[in-house]
């Protein structure tokens, strides 16, 4: 049965002013509610500069950090990818930086999010047509080659990489259109939506410390959008999961509005609910991960702190009514 070690919550802080008081105060709150464990990103610290990590700031966040009295877990760059990113030396390098964050805060859970992602560098304007099979096929070696290198510093550190799964946007299926291709045709530019993709990496890469984080909301969302059994593909993804990111929604693909509070009204997209307040069969999900022994997240979104120890307690009795020991 399935055995969750902690749960923890997510803790943005805004990028604009005084990061460091933010996260110090942050901490303090959550800590107050009853969490023990936190999953923090290093964005706004800028504790990582042109793939280097930055003496003073690292020294400001690990002071922080120390004197919260918590664990950590750290959410990688999201923009990072290691498939398709044109400068391949350099994503592996600020890779290389965010294990040695997790080494220096005390993290065992690195997220990466996965590169099966090949349509960032057309939308930006960095390439103008999509790539081709075959460059496909090279981008998704590349990360392979890259994680099973990065697993090896990983071990070292005591870091497991956590490689998740990701969620459809309607801008994708937008772009896919305009380049002439039939909307079937996503399943190949963004494959990191279904769980086989991921799973046929993680057989290549073969090491103990790169396993897969998974989201079980944005996979709801992708089973929806997708169109395949979401129950399955949590079963295809449990024997490789070392990480949990747990959130609500109603599996509905978004309409192109730009915010979480503007989608809300119309229960579209990664809401970041907290569980029971969408549509996702916990019970279900649970249930097919028994051999999970790890930490769960919770990536509730902003305007629902007053409700944050209330999903803990919510998740904890879904658990413990599939067996939880």
């Amino acid at each position: 049965m399935i055995r969750v070690r902690d749960i923890g919550i997510t803790l943005k802080v805004p990028t604009d002013a005084f990061p460091f008081r933010a996260l110090a105060s942050g901490l303090a709150v959550l800590r107050e509610q009853g969490f023990a464990l936190v999953e923090i990103e290093p964005t706004p610290f800028t504790v990582i500069l042109d793939g280097e990590l930055q003496p003073r700031q690292l020294a400001r966040l690990v002071a922080v950090l120390e004197g919260a009295g918590l664990r950590f877990s750290v959410h990688g760059f999201g923009g990072l990818n290691l498939a398709y990113d044109p400068r391949h030396d350099l994503c592996r390098k600020i890779m290389r930086a965010q294990i040695e964050l997790c080494r220096r805060v005390g993290a065992d859970r690195l997220v990466y999010h996965s590169g099966l992602q090949a349509l960032e560098e057309v939308r930006i304007g960095n390439r103008g047509t999509l790539l081709s099979a075959g460059e496909l096929e090279d981008g998704a070696r590349r990360e392979a080659a890259a994680l099973r290198e990065l697993g090896r510093a990983a071990a070292d550190a005591g870091v497991v990489i956590a490689v998740e799964n990701l969620d459809p946007h309607l801008w994708e299926h937008q772009l896919v259109q305009s380049a002439g291709l039939p909307d079937s045709d996503i399943d190949r530019h963004l494959a990191r939506l279904r769980i086989g993709p991921i799973v046929r990496q993680l057989e290549e890469v073969d090491h103990p410390n790169v396993g897969m984080t998974l989201d079980v909301a944005h996979l709801y969302l992708a089973a929806h959008d997708r169109e395949f059994p979401y129950l399955e593909a949590v079963s295809e993804a449990a024997p490789w999961v070392r990480h949990l990111h747990v959130t609500d929604n109603f599996g509905r693909l978004d309409t192109g509005r730009p915010g979480e509070g503007d989608r809300r009204p119309f229960g579209e997209a990664d809401l970041h609910l907290p569980p029971g307040w969408g549509s996702i069969p916990f019970h279900e999900v649970f249930a097919r991960l028994p051999d999970y022994r790890g930490d769960l997240i919770l990536e509730i979104g902003p305007g629902f702190e007053d409700s944050l120890a209330e999903a803990r307690s919510t998740v904890r009795e879904m658990l413990s009514s599939v067996g939880e020991s």
